[in-house]
């Protein structure tokens, strides 16, 4: 199997401290940087049609909820087969309302994908809190209010 083994990391599992690469500035980072913060992680491709919608609605979460500014990280995490397709599809699509990284076959192994779009919803100590939500901001919205994935 190429990706992952499909076997999604359970709500309340230790989030895998995944290398990435900024997009923007080509600089490597660590999914650790943002410890503190609930994060958003989804893994997209350009190639994926699915993931179109999905990105797009992520770039609009910035707007919608003002007060997320500084409480909650939104990362796009690019599988595509290298950082530069990935970096001219967002500028065409205008998409920088995320923090936008490319990664390789570890994080991607890391957080078992074997089907994209995928996304992790991260709690600020480093816990998954939900996969693949309904309603994204709903999961958020309680991660920040400190209701923690399993008292729901």
């Amino acid at each position: 199997m190429p990706w992952g083994d499909g076997l999604l990391l359970a709500a309340g599992t230790k989030t895998p401290d995944i290398e990435m690469v900024g997009i923007a500035n080509k600089e490597a980072e660590r999914l650790s940087n943002y410890a503190g913060k609930v994060t958003v992680l989804e893994f997209w491709a350009t190639y994926c049609e699915p993931c179109q919608s999905k990105m797009a609605e992520l770039q609009s979460y910035p707007g919608k909820y003002p007060d997320w500014q500084s409480k909650v990280e939104l990362i796009a995490a690019s599988i595509d087969e290298n950082a530069e397709i990935a970096a001219k599809h967002l500028k065409r699509k205008g998409w920088n309302q995320t923090h936008n990284v490319w990664v390789q076959l570890p994080a991607i192994r890391a957080f078992h994908i074997n089907a994209i779009p995928t996304v992790y919803v991260i709690g600020r100590q480093g816990r998954v809190a939900a996969v693949n939500p309904r309603d994204l901001s709903q999961v958020v919205n309680q991660e920040l209010e400190g209701k923690p994935a399993a008292t729901r």
